[in-house]
C-alpha cells in the first residue's frame, strides 16, 4: 500500500509540474491567439475601434478564453507540487512554502478575474462602445499588473534555494537567480497605468513584452526543475 501510494504521489507530481507549460500554452494559445488579444488592443484606441476590435469573431474569441481559464485554473496543482518540493528543503516550521502556497492562490484567482470580464465583454458586442472600453481597460489592467503577489511567491523561491545549508538542495541554485532576475523584470508592468501608448503602454516592450516574456519563460523552467527534484526525491528512496 504504501509503495502504491507513494507512486500516485509521484504521478500527480508530475502531471502538476506540466501544467506550468500548459498554463502558458493555454493562456497565449488561447487568450492571446484564439481570443483575439495578441496583437494587443491599444489603450489609445478609441471606445468605437475597441468595441470594432473585440465583436470579430466572437465564437473564436469565447472558446480561446475559455481555454485560458483552464489554463489559468492549472495553475493551482503547479504552485501545489512547488510548495511540497520547497517543503523537503525546509526545516521546521514550512514558512516559505506556505507562502508560496497562499501567493499561487492569490495569483491565480487575480488572473482569472480578467479572464471572466473579458468573457464578459465578448458576450454582448453590441453594447455601449464607451462600456465595452471601460471592461477591456478593467481586463488588461488587471491581468498585467497584480505583481506584488507574484512577488511574494518569487521571494518564498529565491529565500528557499538560495539559503545557506538547505535541508535538501532541491532546486538548483542559478534556478534562485534566474526566479530572482525574473522578479525585477515583471516590475516595469506598473508602468501601464500611467502610459496608453508608447513603451511603457500594455501595448509596449517595457510595459507587456519584457514582463510577459519573463513571465511565460519562468514557468517552463521550473517545469523543468520540478521534474528534476521529483526525480532526486523517489530516486534517493524518500517520498515525503
Amino acid at each position: 500500500m504504501l509503495i502504491a501510494d507513494a507512486e500516485l504521489s509521484r504521478r500527480f507530481q508530475i502531471f502538476s509540474a506540466w501544467c506550468g507549460v500548459a498554463f502558458v500554452i493555454l493562456l497565449f494559445g488561447g487568450w492571446g491567439i484564439m481570443g483575439g488579444f495578441i496583437p494587443l488592443i491599444s489603450a489609445a484606441d478609441s471606445p468605437a475601434e475597441i468595441a470594432a476590435a473585440l465583436a470579430q469573431n466572437p465564437v473564436l474569441h469565447k472558446v480561446g478564453l475559455s481555454l485560458g481559464m483552464v489554463g489559468i485554473t492549472l495553475t493551482l496543482p503547479f504552485y501545489l507540487v512547488i510548495s511540497v518540493q520547497m517543503r523537503r528543503a525546509e526545516p521546521g516550521q514550512p514558512l516559505m512554502s506556505a507562502l508560496q502556497m497562499i501567493c499561487g492562490i492569490i495569483i491565480t484567482a487575480v488572473l482569472l478575474i480578467p479572464m471572466l470580464i473579458f468573457i464578459v465583454t465578448a458576450f454582448r458586442p453590441e453594447r455601449s462602445p464607451e462600456l465595452s472600453q471601460m471592461l477591456n481597460d478593467m481586463s488588461y489592467i488587471m491581468l498585467i499588473l497584480p505583481w506584488p503577489p507574484i512577488i511574494g511567491q518569487i521571494a518564498a523561491i529565491v529565500i528557499t534555494t538560495l539559503r545557506r545549508r538547505p535541508a535538501v538542495q532541491v532546486f538548483p541554485r542559478w534556478v534562485g537567480f534566474f526566479t530572482l532576475w525574473v522578479g525585477v523584470l515583471l516590475l516595469p508592468a506598473n508602468m501601464i497605468i500611467f502610459f496608453r501608448d508608447g513603451l511603457m503602454a500594455w501595448t509596449g516592450l517595457i510595459g507587456f513584452w519584457i514582463p510577459a516574456a519573463a513571465f511565460g519563460i519562468w514557468y517552463p523552467v521550473m517545469t523543468w526543475a520540478l521534474l528534476r527534484a521529483i526525480r532526486q526525491q523517489y530516486g534517493s528512496g524518500v517520498s515525503v
